[in-house]
């Protein structure tokens, strides 16, 4: 039980999902290995759960260690279990790997015909979890929104696949279908995660999505599909999985998985740069200052820790970036054998921080500390040749957020007696026609809202100004800071209707 409990610890927690502070989003990502899984066969395996009761789970044993055994059964995902509960071991035919059109069905029968849309596009299968029944008129549009996001995740797997030659390293098709869950409502992904998760490492609220190395599923939240940029991070992490790049279980280190994805940016519905250039966003946050400059590159390398916690999670991402993108943009010879030798780790081994270092400094040959200092001036020439594009000067007081199918730009400001807000909000459901409630609370317990009873799918609106008051309609001091919730439901729901009614939900 102690080694079981010290695994779950060590592993659930590499359950990266993204933090809102970042682009990407932070998941796991490991190696598949041909050789390995050519050389073991499906079993049957009998083993004791928690509860004491004897279960049967048939599938390939893909890994054994630290007291585990990883078996996958014939959908990909894998399970684990403790070595000392499992009572019998049956050899038996490998399994034959379930089809796209299977794994559809399943996912159908999981949410329910009524609140579930999915759709087949080669290996993958995308799926839309619906808050309630579709209208007739918006069937069309979750069709057109799904071939959408089909064809974005071919084009990711299509730019995967031309980084890897560059980079000299072989890829397989994906053997089993790759799942990804687009949850129309917040709650139901925050829910959704908690559960996969465990509620370990980043909280619920934080994550904009994740993919899964257990479950072999993306999940994601169907607000951050407006940009997709969040898809697109997480959808390197599956590709590194199914094409044999990465084995799961392996010990990869975090700022090499992290760095890879957060290295494709995409452009709305298209990917538009590839590690070896700048990601737009973090070369922004670093010419701007907004990194702290005490994390050094050794702690970022030696130290999984770091990516997983909502305080660090942001610059550690930045960090782990700017590693990646100067070594496989300057040392791409000595990078292509590191990734090479990533590709070797298998899984439910452990690699010492020692160990780990010893062998960057191996195959780079100097530490991660040493390059450091060499990365402003290769990162300045990159701006000369990439240029940041022109951005707007800040304004303070001003929020912007894509969050419960709202795309909303929020002002305050004070006048020393009282803050005053105002806004705008757009719906960017792709599918239906919202009914949304948004307040401010300020630091000083002052509250402002707006109730908007029906958006059509991509109107905008002003939200009128408004002076945040008391509870009791009074006004107080003003404040110097608010935080902003938005709720959103169809709205042709009852919940709408309730809405309407008077019964608006709390702040």
């Amino acid at each position: 039980v102690a080694s079981w409990n010290s695994f779950l610890i060590r592993t659930f927690g590499k359950e990266r999902p993204m933090s809102r502070l970042t682009t990407g989003l932070i998941a796991a990502v490991f190696v598949l290995s041909p050789i390995f899984v050519a050389e073991t066969r499906a079993d049957v395996f009998e083993y004791v759960d928690e509860d004491g009761k004897m279960q049967t789970l048939d599938g390939r044993l893909y890994a054994s260690g630290q007291g585990i055994l990883a078996v996958e059964p014939a959908d990909g995902s894998l399970r684990l279990i403790p070595q000392d509960v499992v009572r019998k071991r049956t050899p038996g035919p490998d399994p034959k790997p379930i089809t796209p059109q299977q794994m559809l069905d399943r996912l159908r029968d999981e949410f329910g015909e009524e609140e579930f849309r999915g759709v087949i596009s080669g290996q993958y299968v995308i799926g839309v979890v619906l808050q309630a029944e579709l209208p007739r008129a918006s069937e069309r549009r979750v069709t057109a929104a799904l071939r959408k996001s089909a064809s974005y995740m071919q084009s990711i797997q299509t730019m995967f696949a031309s980084f890897a030659r560059t980079m000299d390293v072989q890829t397989e098709s994906s053997k089993f279908p790759m799942v990804v869950l687009i949850f129309e409502t917040d709650e139901d992904f925050e829910a959704y995660t908690a559960k996969a998760t465990g509620s370990r490492g980043l909280s619920a609220g934080n994550i904009a999505g994740f993919y899964s190395h257990l479950t072999n599923y993306l999940y994601v939240r169907m607000s951050e599909c407006y940009t997709f940029g969040t898809p697109l991070h997480e959808a390197i992490h599956q590709q590194c999985f199914n094409t044999g790049v990465f084995q799961r279980l392996a010990p990869i280190p975090v700022w090499f998985a992290e760095g890879m994805a957060s290295g494709f940016e995409g452009g709305g519905d298209k990917v538009k740069t590839t590690p070896q250039k700048l990601n737009i966003e973090y070369a922004r946050l670093i010419v701007e200052g907004e990194i702290p400059q005490g994390l050094g590159w050794d702690v970022i390398a030696g130290s999984d820790q770091i990516f997983r916690g909502d305080i660090f999670a942001g610059p550690a991402y930045v960090h782990g970036w700017s590693m990646h993108w100067f070594l496989v943009s300057n040392y791409q010879k000595e990078y292509a054998k590191y990734l090479q030798y990533v590709q070797t780790l298998p899984p439910l081994e452990e690699v010492s921080d020692r160990g780990r270092q010893a062998k960057f400094e191996e195959l780079f040959g100097k530490s991660p500390s040493d390059f450091q200092p060499e990365f402003p001036a290769a990162f300045g020439n990159a701006l000369k040749r990439q240029r940041l594009p022109p951005q707007p000067d800040p304004i303070p007081g001003l929020v912007q957020q894509n969050t419960n199918l709202a795309g909303i730009d929020l002002f305050a400001e004070s006048n020393g007696r009282e803050m005053l807000v105002q806004g705008k909000l757009r719906n960017i459901s792709p599918i239906r026609d919202m009914t949304y409630y948004v307040t401010i609370v300020t630091d000083t317990g002052t509250f402002a809202d707006w109730f908007v009873p029906r958006l059509k799918i991509n109107q905008l609106i002003p939200l009128k100004p408004q002076a945040a008051r008391r509870p009791d309609g009074r006004f107080s001091a003003p404040g110097r800071s608010f935080r902003m919730r938005v709720q959103s439901v169809s709205a042709d729901s009852d919940a709408a209707k309730a809405w309407a009614s008077g019964q608006l939900p709390s702040a």
